[in-house]
């Protein structure tokens, strides 16, 4: 066969790697830190949007990629799969736009992204830092944003960036890297008030100083943080990061504290709050130095039908770290 057309044949091998069939059973995508399989079954919904929304938006951002690809189109349907559940495709979208735009830091933040998603924390970190190096000393980015009707604003790219750089060092264990990079993450989101983005930081930055024992450092974290849910949410609701902030200052009871209530916010389903609540109190456990407390917070945590939140991605890292022996 023509070199040409072997070319062709795995390009077109990749796309169709890339866009699974609505009606497929699942689509295996790894095996977690625990050596268990991560499945994403079919029209799974994480409250982005609607499903029949997001096929549409997967379908379009598919057409377009497959015209004429650019960056803004390949970040776009990269970002559709993911939001589907499909991190291992939308990363084949990535590894091929890269190939084209291997200096482009919104594709390399977005794949870095998914390293982390499927538990690859170092190469996260590798493709992390060269695009933090292609964005020193540069203006912030935003992100071109989907269709009209498809909900949601552009996001800041150095903000998640930052952001996720900070996870991949929090799931090794690295705290003083993952609080450097939470700090920046929250630098790039200060000049937007985004009240959500220093809440979210907040919490994890807080983690980190006082998991790698800089108490004083995390107590100033803490203490600085002094929104009020209703300035956070203005329309009302519960927010995982502002509760556990809450529990750590000491305004929240721990017997009280889990919840596995669907928020109806993005990412935020019932298996979200769970993972979520449940990892705040085996860290509340952790830092009082009761790891035996922790271990059944930590295993709440694990035991999510989803398996991509962050909450149990380092709930699994710190299951090794603390119980490398048993199975959760």
């Amino acid at each position: 066969m023509n070199p040409r057309h072997l070319k062709l044949l795995a390009s077109a091998c990749l796309l169709m790697v890339a866009a699974p069939a609505a009606a497929q059973e699942g689509s295996f995508q790894g095996t977690s830190l625990l050596g268990q399989p991560m499945v994403t079954g079919p029209a799974r919904n994480a409250n982005v949007a609607a499903t029949e929304t997001l096929e549409r938006a997967a379908r379009e951002a598919k057409a377009a990629f497959e015209a004429n690809m650019t960056v803004d189109n390949a970040t776009w349907y990269g970002r559709v799969l993911f939001y589907q559940g499909y991190t291992k495709e939308s990363a084949a979208v990535y590894d091929q736009a890269l190939k084209r735009f291997p200096n482009s830091g919104k594709l390399l933040r977005h794949r870095a992204h998914r390293h982390f998603s499927l538990r690859e924390f170092d190469k996260s970190i590798e493709l992390g830092l060269k695009a933090a190096k292609l964005y020193e000393n540069q203006p912030l980015e935003r992100e071109k944003p989907g269709p009209d009707y498809f909900p949601g604003d552009p996001d800041v790219v150095q903000y998640y960036l930052y952001y996720h750089l900070g996870q991949a060092y929090f799931g090794k264990h690295d705290f003083d890297n993952a609080a450097k990079w939470f700090a920046k993450s929250a630098e790039a989101a200060s000049f937007t008030h985004d009240l959500d983005a220093r809440t979210a930081n907040g919490y994890w930055e807080y983690l980190s100083l006082a998991r790698g024992g800089r108490m004083r450092d995390a107590q100033k974290v803490l203490d600085s943080y002094d929104l009020t849910l209703f300035e956070v949410h203005p329309n009302g609701g519960s927010d995982t990061y502002f509760d556990g902030l809450q529990l750590f200052k000491g305004n929240r009871a721990a017997d009280s504290f889990f919840s596995d209530k669907d928020s109806g916010r993005a990412f935020a389903t019932a298996d979200g709050v769970a993972a979520s609540t449940a990892y705040s109190l085996a860290n509340y456990y952790i830092l009082r130095g009761e790891a035996e407390k922790a271990k059944p917070w930590l295993k709440r945590s694990i035991n999510v039908d989803s398996w991509g939140f962050f909450a149990r991605i380092q709930a699994e890292a710190d299951w090794l770290l603390l119980f490398p022996n048993e199975k959760p």
